[in-house]
């Protein structure tokens, strides 16, 4: 997640001498150097990339025995101001620090044990929660790895290897929450709950479904949905919260929580020039929960809805076989769940879904640098409703919308229980 910055400046600590330290301990050579360093603002395209931390990339020469090459890392650091108490509040850097020191590493160790190569997320090269939190983290870019193209969603070869790699990730997770069950303990809140730390953070859900409602009751045809849009716009977070409730009965794994194009970085294969490799940056709400969490986002949020439409079921076929080969070939004796019995999950939290169609993805089409505060892009202010009318307003995100939020009304995801929670 980063919030865009005029006039930059690199944070002081960030030296040299730093991150020379900090990778000497990373690779065991006491003789490596760093000079020559220069720091940046890190960007997807034009866009700084996410919505509640400072992102650098730091760019420098290293000298490794003979060898001097140029390197860089990625430094995302807590953000300042208002948005830095909504993160600190939501503990959103404490979730991802601890994903990249305890989750992680567990998860490619068991990968490695079964012979699989398999790379989920960037290397972590150094963590800190003091004074301020901040993580140092391989540059993916420097591996070949490239953000997806702004303003279009994804096509099916984009799609599969993400969702193999989704896969392998709650694989392994189910087998670390069996041997380990204290390890993913911090994972339990959900990413929208009763807690009243998290609710500056939360009320990016209800503006943003009542502005795509005021858009859709412009438009003939579109009443009844309209008057359901209204209702989900009010009820939102009690009905995720009744959701969430429901997933403490069934088979758990660890989410990213908050997967959609931004967060994914794709290597593009140079003879074929489609996609062979994906990897995730960001788990600031990683949670421990039903995987149709992550995919109804996923799927929801970042596909080419007529990829979806016509691929949906394939899709899933293709999560359950690599969900469920994982599981077999590291041994697991738990209940694996069946693709019906995924079909079945999906359905029952398909709230995820209206969620991720109406808050995320009219921020994908979005064409320029968008907003600098997280607080305007959660909150009923000017510029927040502004920001929010540019979005949906946009007529690609308007032809989605069209399209979606009518597979929304047949397959009854509008219909949310609109009693209260106590």
């Amino acid at each position: 997640m980063g919030t865009g910055k005029k006039n930059y400046q690199a944070p002081e600590w960030l030296t040299a001498e730093f991150l020379q330290d900090v990778l000497k301990e990373h690779f065991k050579e006491e003789s490596l150097t760093v000079t020559d360093l220069l720091v940046k603002s890190a960007q997807v395209g034009d866009v700084v990339a996410g919505f509640a931390s400072e992102m650098h990339r730091a760019c420098f020469n290293m000298q490794r025995g003979n060898v001097k090459s140029k390197f860089s890392v990625f430094v995302k650091d807590h953000p300042k101001g208002q948005t830095g108490a909504i993160a600190l509040r939501s503990k959103l850097f404490k979730r991802e620090i601890l994903t990249y020191k305890e989750v992680l590493p567990r998860v490619q160790a068991l990968l490695e044990s079964i012979g699989d190569k398999t790379q989920i997320a960037p290397a972590c090269y150094y963590t800190t929660e003091t004074p301020e939190p901040f993580l140092i983290l391989e540059d993916m870019q420097l591996s070949g790895f490239e953000n997806f193209e702004r303003g279009r969603l994804l096509n099916l070869d984009y799609v599969l290897p993400s969702v193999e790699k989704l896969a392998k990730l709650h694989a392994c997770s189910a087998v670390i929450a069996k041997q380990s069950p204290e390890v993913l303990q911090f994972f339990d809140e959900a990413p929208i709950s009763r807690n009243p730390d998290r609710r500056d953070f939360l009320s990016f859900f209800p503006v943003n479904i009542r502005c795509v409602a005021e858009e859709i009751a412009h438009w003939k045809g579109y009443e009844e949905i309209t008057e359901k849009m209204f209702k989900l716009a009010e009820n939102v977070l009690q009905s995720a919260v009744r959701m969430y409730d429901e997933q403490d009965k069934g088979f758990k794994v660890f989410n990213m929580a908050d997967i959609w194009i931004n967060n994914l970085m794709f290597h593009i294969n140079n003879e074929t020039k489609e996609p062979d490799n994906v990897v995730a940056v960001d788990f600031q709400l990683a949670y421990v929960g039903s995987p149709a969490v992550d995919l109804n986002y996923f799927l929801y949020g970042s596909l080419n809805e007529n990829v979806r439409k016509v691929h949906f079921k394939y899709i899933i076929h293709e999560y359950q076989r690599v969900l469920r080969e994982t599981l077999e070939k590291l041994k697991y004796d738990g209940h694996i769940p069946t693709l019906k019995e995924i079909h079945i999950e999906l359905i029952n939290n398909s709230l995820i879904g209206v969620i991720a169609a109406t808050c995320l993805t009219p921020l994908i089409f979005r064409e320029d640098g968008g907003f600098e505060n997280l607080e305007d892009l959660n909150s009923r202010t000017e510029i927040g409703d502004n920001f929010r009318r540019e979005n949906v307003e946009n007529p690609k995100y308007r032809a989605f919308l069209q399209r979606t939020v009518k597979e929304f009304e047949l397959n009854g995801f509008l219909d949310t229980s609109l009693s209260s929670i106590h």
